[in-house]
C-alpha cells in the first residue's frame, strides 16, 4: 500500500516508507501532513509536504491497515505551503475585575490582617511545649527572643526538623502558623518545605514551600513567616509540624517562636480573582492602587507605614485543586514594591494624599486565570492606616 510522497515519488510503506516517514516526523524533511475522507468506497489521503500535494485513494482493506498501524503517528501541526506552521490569533474580549475578599466580597485591602487571638506556642525555647526532634538542637545563640532558639545545624538532603504535640488535634481550628527564621546557609537550588504529619507519621495535606511566603531568603537576617492553615488543606487531625530541607543539602537555619494563631475576628484575609467554569482569562496587567498621606514615604516604609510590615503583602497564583503555588511575590517595604511592580501613576492631591498605581505585566510570561488557577493577594499585616489599597486585574477572555 503506497502512502508516502517524497520528491514526487510514491514510496511503499511496507518497505522503506516507514523509515522515510520517520524523517518527516523528526524534521529531516519538511513536515508531512494529511487529511482523509471516507465515501464508503474509497479512502482518500491528502498529503502535503510544503511543496506539492497528492491524493492517494486506498481500498477499504488498506484503509483499515492505515488506521491500525499509522494513524496514531500522524503529525498534528498544520503547515503553510512554505512549510511554516499555520497559526491563528486567539479572539480575546476585553475584561476587568477587582480582587474581592473571599469571605465577604469587599475590595478594600487597607485593613488589619493580623491575627487577633492569643497565640498557642508550639516552641519558643522557654518552658515545655511541643517536643522538638530530629535535625538540630536548642542553642542560646540561635534565639530571636528569650533564652533559646533552634539551630538546624548543617543539613543533608531530605532531613527534617520536627515539633511533636504527641497526639492528633484539629489544627484547622487555628488560622495561621507563624515563626521566625534566620537562614545561615541556603545553597542555590534549595527548598525549605513545611508539612504536617499524624502521630503515626502519615503526611496529611499539602507540602508547602516556605519561600512562597517571604520576601527573600537573605542570610543572617531574621524573617517572620506566617502561613495560613487553609493553604495546607488538611483533611484530618495532625500531631507534628516538620520543616524539611529539600532539593539541596547543606542548608542551615535558626528558628524561634513557632506559634499557632487564631484570628478571633482578625486576619489573614485573601482577595481573589478567578474565572467561571469553562472560561480562561489571559492576564494583560494587574494594578495595585495605594494611597496614603504623602509624608513618611521612604524606601524602608510600606507606603507610609514606617519600618515596613512584618509579614509582607503577598500576591500569588494558586491551583485550588492541588494547593500548589504556581508563583508568588511578597513585599515588605517600598523597595520590594517598586522593585517588583512598575509605578504607573503617582498623583498628589490637594489634601496632601499621595496615590500611586503599581503595575504588574506578565510580558513574555503567561498568566491564565481559570476556575482552578486563581490569582490572590493575602493581607497578613495591619494596613488600616493607609487611605486606600485595592487591586484590579485586566484580562482578555478566550473565546473557545
Amino acid at each position: 500500500m503506497p502512502f508516502i510522497i517524497k520528491d514526487g515519488a510514491v514510496i511503499d510503506y511496507t518497505s522503506d516508507g516507514w523509515a522515510e516517514y520517520k524523517k518527516w516526523l523528526d524534521g529531516t524533511y519538511a513536515r508531512l501532513q494529511y487529511a482523509w475522507s471516507d465515501d464508503g468506497i474509497a479512502y482518500t489521503i491528502v498529503a502535503v509536504d510544503g511543496r506539492f500535494y497528492r491524493n492517494l485513494n486506498l481500498l477499504k482493506a488498506d484503509a483499515a491497515d492505515f488506521e491500525a498501524n499509522f494513524k496514531l503517528y500522524r503529525p498534528t501541526t498544520a503547515m503553510n505551503a512554505d512549510g511554516s506552521a499555520i497559526v491563528g490569533d486567539r479572539l480575546l474580549t476585553l475584561g476587568q475585575a477587582a480582587f474581592l475578599r473571599t469571605d465577604d466580597g469587599t475590595q478594600a485591602m487597607n485593613i488589619n490582617g493580623t491575627t487577633a487571638g492569643t497565640p498557642v506556642v508550639v516552641w519558643n525555647g522557654e518552658g515545655t511545649y511541643w517536643t522538638p526532634g530530629d535535625q538540630g538542637s536548642a542553642e542560646a545563640y540561635a534565639a530571636h527572643d528569650g533564652s533559646y532558639g533552634w539551630d538546624s545545624g548543617s543539613t543533608s538532603l531530605g532531613q527534617d526538623t520536627k515539633f511533636d504535640y504527641g497526639s492528633n488535634q484539629d489544627i484547622t481550628a487555628y488560622d495561621t502558623i507563624s515563626f521566625w527564621m534566620q537562614p545561615k546557609a541556603y545553597p542555590v537550588g534549595s527548598s525549605l518545605q513545611i508539612l504536617w504529619k499524624t502521630s503515626g507519621g502519615t503526611t496529611k495535606g499539602n507540602v508547602l514551600n516556605v519561600e512562597d511566603y517571604v520576601t527573600n531568603m537573605d542570610l543572617d537576617v531574621w524573617h517572620r513567616v506566617e502561613i495560613p492553615i487553609a493553604d495546607f488543606e488538611l483533611p484530618d487531625d495532625v500531631a507534628r509540624v516538620l520543616l524539611r530541607y529539600a532539593s539541596h543539602g547543606g542548608q542551615q537555619f535558626w528558628f524561634d517562636t513557632i506559634e499557632l494563631n487564631t484570628s478571633a475576628g482578625g486576619g489573614p484575609y485573601v482577595f481573589q480573582a478567578s474565572a467561571p467554569a469553562g472560561v480562561v482569562r489571559h492576564v494583560t496587567m494587574m494594578v495595585l492602587i495605594a494611597a496614603a498621606p504623602s509624608s513618611g514615604w521612604a524606601s524602608s516604609s510600606f507606603a507610609n507605614i514606617t519600618g515596613g510590615i512584618a509579614n509582607g503583602l503577598l500576591v500569588r497564583q494558586r491551583r485550588i485543586s492541588t494547593g500548589e503555588v504556581l508563583w508568588s511575590l511578597n513585599s515588605k517595604d517600598n523597595t520590594d514594591l517598586f522593585g517588583r511592580f512598575h509605578p504607573q501613576d503617582d498623583i498628589t492631591f490637594s489634601n496632601g494624599e499621595l496615590l500611586i498605581g503599581l503595575m504588574l505585566k506578565p510580558g513574555a510570561a503567561s498568566i491564565a486565570i481559570t476556575e482552578d488557577d486563581v490569582v490572590e493577594w493575602v493581607v497578613r499585616d495591619d494596613l488600616s492606616s493607609l487611605t486606600r489599597l485595592r487591586s484590579f486585574v485586566h484580562y482578555g477572555t478566550e473565546v473557545i
